[in-house]
């Protein structure tokens, strides 16, 4: 065979030869093969690999151009979501079936509003209310609130949903009496005249945490302005880490928002006489007389204390200030002191209860006295550090200063709720 022919023949071999996978010992001599060939032929062949003064320059190849995307598709449960959040004045855009930014403030907006964990996407039971509210207001079910519109028929639907009267629990909606044709604001007789909004308090504090800044350490309170904002915002905090607990407590149990409401009266009767006296006694006092109203409920303490966590939570949910309450001073009652926290903030906020930033204090010193002894922490239990230095150099700083079934009352009667153990 010639040199030339042997040339040809090995950079054959070399071009031919497959793209190795990860080299092996044993690999060495045929890459060392395909590289002596590639050399010997450029050699015999200077022009044809630009060696030579003459080369000819090969045509260069064109540049594809980017690849084009392919276009999104539609998402109709996205669609749907759209179409209620601008129905109750969200502004996510275009109804076009794409999670897009606009999409995910408006729910983010949804969400501050409900008091709901803020985070851009909707969670199955936000879902339910969101799209469950826009096709009871589509139906023509808003008309029983006359002068309700937006974001507040949210609450109408709520209310409805759990089987009360909107209208007459915040004489909101003007009623023309039929025979004076004058307006009147009905108001239930027992409602609570000095019990705030959670949901709107939530609302306000995402605003100025918003426009400010969270105050996240102990060295972000500057003054009283800071201190305020930072307890509202361990409030609203605490408030929303409960009503996860709640849904996970309830996931697969089937139960309506109908059946928690007339089930979680069971809470609020069993705990009447101690809210009935939180601005006259001492929050030991109430303390102990929260364990002995427990005792004499006589049921098993785990089945107790998840009632109990189950209504917390869907109180924050349903801005019922009183049944949150009652659910906190149950846990409290049951041993879990870290729930007098919540206690503190519903004195201090006047939720469910009269005002009273004084008696606030020794709810406060109760959960961190618990916490500090080694308790396990009721709210965000990986924070609990860091949130009960801010709330103590808050309450240092001016902080205080603020923004059924039911049955006898000896019998347990207790609903079960079919609770996930977990």
């Amino acid at each position: 065979m010639t040199a030339r022919a042997f040339l040809i023949a090995a950079t054959a071999t070399a071009l031919c030869l497959p793209a190795p996978a990860p080299l092996r010992a044993d690999a060495g001599d045929v890459v060392k093969l395909g590289a002596a060939a590639g050399i010997l032929f450029c050699m015999a062949n200077p022009q044809r690999c630009g060696m030579g003064g003459q080369s000819q320059q090969p045509t260069p190849r064109p540049t594809p151009g980017p690849t084009p995307r392919p276009p999104v598709q539609a998402d109709p449960t996205v669609r749907t979501d759209q179409q209620a959040l601008n129905y109750f004045d969200y502004g996510a855009g275009s109804a076009d079936g794409v999670m897009g930014r606009k999409t995910r403030q408006a729910i983010s907006r949804y969400q501050t509003y409900m008091g709901y964990p803020v985070t851009g996407q909707l969670a199955p039971y936000q879902r339910q209310t969101l799209v469950g509210a826009y096709n009871w207001a589509q139906a023509g079910h808003g008309a029983a609130y006359p002068g309700i519109y937006g974001q507040e028929l949210l609450r109408a639907y709520q209310t409805e949903t759990r089987g009360g009267d909107y209208c007459r629990e915040t004489g909101r909606c003007p009623v023309q009496a039929a025979s004076t044709g004058q307006t009147t604001q009905p108001r239930l007789p027992d409602m609570p005249t000095t019990s705030a909004s959670m949901a709107n308090a939530c609302a306000s504090s995402q605003m100025v945490t918003n426009a400010s800044g969270p105050v996240l350490t102990p060295a972000g309170i500057t003054g009283p302005d800071r201190a305020r904002q930072a307890m509202d915002e361990q409030f609203c905090s605490a408030s929303s880490y409960a009503l996860s607990r709640s849904e996970n407590l309830l996931d697969g149990s089937g139960m309506t928002d109908q059946a928690l409401s007339e089930n979680c009266s069971w809470v609020v009767d069993r705990m009447a006489d101690q809210i009935g006296q939180l601005g006259s006694s001492s929050a030991v006092e109430l303390t102990e007389a929260a364990d002995r109203r427990i005792r004499d409920i006589g049921a098993d303490m785990r089945q107790i204390s998840d009632v109990a966590k189950v209504c917390l939570g869907y109180a924050y949910r349903t801005d019922d200030a009183q049944v949150a309450l009652a659910s906190a001073l149950m846990l409290v009652g049951t041993g879990a002191r870290p729930y007098a926290e919540l206690v503190g903030h519903h004195l201090r906020g006047g939720y469910g209860t009269a005002r009273n930033p004084d008696q606030a204090q020794g709810w406060y010193d109760i959960a961190f006295d618990a916490l500090d002894r080694g308790a396990d922490p009721a709210v965000r239990p990986s924070q609990s550090g860091e949130r009960v230095a801010v709330m103590r150099a808050a309450l240092r700083t001016g902080g205080l200063a603020g923004g059924g079934n039911a049955t006898s009352s000896t019998g347990t009667g207790m609903p079960n709720f079919n609770l996930r153990q977990n």
